[in-house]
């Protein structure tokens, strides 16, 4: 599931794929959570395409993503709001960076699960950075095919969510988007603390 992020981010917002997951997401998630004065994380941030979008109402944003190169083009925005941050989400970096020393109201999530090594892990690393009744949300390609190459199981997530202590677990279909391999359907997980 390794892939060159680095090498993707320049031509990044101009796939067509891309902007219509993100503003498909931003749209569902304006109608699940508020965002106005919060403090948020974006991870796998990638760009910043929902990181500028959530931006506009928030008190301050954590973008991180793991790949320099797509934080540079995030770095173009310049996003006066929005701190970003060049690392995976680990127990380490949430102990060491400064930008995770409050807790967040709000997480999201946009196409990240499905590329990750170890979903528990970082579902734990998350649920420790959330504010009591802080509100996690993520969109991710649905496989649930065993041999899955991209996006993750719908079950596995729920599953996840619920092993990392989260009081309420929503999953649901979310929407559908156009690939050059034809329809790919997300889902839209919504885990409170």
């Amino acid at each position: 599931m390794a892939k060159d992020w680095d090498a993707l981010a320049a031509q990044w917002e101009n796939d067509d794929v891309n902007i219509e997951f993100v503003e498909s997401a931003h749209a569902l998630l304006e109608k699940t959570v508020s965002t106005e004065g919060k403090h948020i994380l974006d991870m796998g941030c990638g760009t910043g395409l929902m990181t500028e979008f959530v931006a506009m109402n928030a008190k301050s944003v954590v973008a991180l993503d793991s790949s320099e190169l797509m934080i540079e083009e995030l770095d173009k925005k310049g996003l006066r709001n929005v701190e970003p941050v060049v690392d995976l989400l680990t127990r380490g970096l949430v102990a060491q960076h400064p930008a995770f020393r409050k807790q967040f109201d709000v997480i999201v999530a946009s196409s990240v699960f499905g590329y990750l090594e170890n979903i528990s892990e970082a579902m734990e690393v998350i649920y420790s950075l959330m504010d009591k009744d802080g509100v996690f949300v993520h969109w991710d390609w649905i496989n649930d095919d065993e041999d899955r190459t991209e996006g993750v199981s719908t079950i596995q997530m729920q599953d996840e969510l619920i092993q990392a202590g989260f009081a309420s677990v929503k999953m649901s279909h979310a929407f559908r988007v156009r690939t050059p391999k034809g329809y790919k359907s997300a889902m839209m997980g919504v885990a409170i603390k």
